[in-house]
């Protein structure tokens, strides 16, 4: 069964350079319309990913309803990197 949470990121840099990070509090829910509505009380704006989690393990990273990157979704090694920031695992 999928579930899904919300994922935000933040741009970070110092003087070793800048990246993006990622965080969420891992609140899951049933409904993608849930958690978008969660995403906008926690950023309090749009500017939030659903991540969508099957079989415990993050499967897509999404804006609302569609998949995030080039029309095809987030490669799959990134997915890796977003769940190890967030406390996951990734497909």
């Amino acid at each position: 069964m999928q579930a899904f949470i919300v994922i935000q990121q933040h741009a970070w840099s110092n003087d070793h350079g800048f990246g993006i990070g990622y965080s969420s509090d891992l609140e899951k829910f049933d409904k993608r319309e849930t958690a978008i509505s969660h995403g906008f009380e926690v950023a309090g704006c749009d500017d939030f990913n659903i991540g969508v989690i099957d079989d415990g393990r993050l499967i897509s990273l999404d804006w609302m309803e569609k998949p995030v990157g080039n029309g095809k979704g987030v490669s799959v090694e990134k997915l890796q990197i977003i769940a190890e920031e967030i406390g996951m695992e990734a497909s």
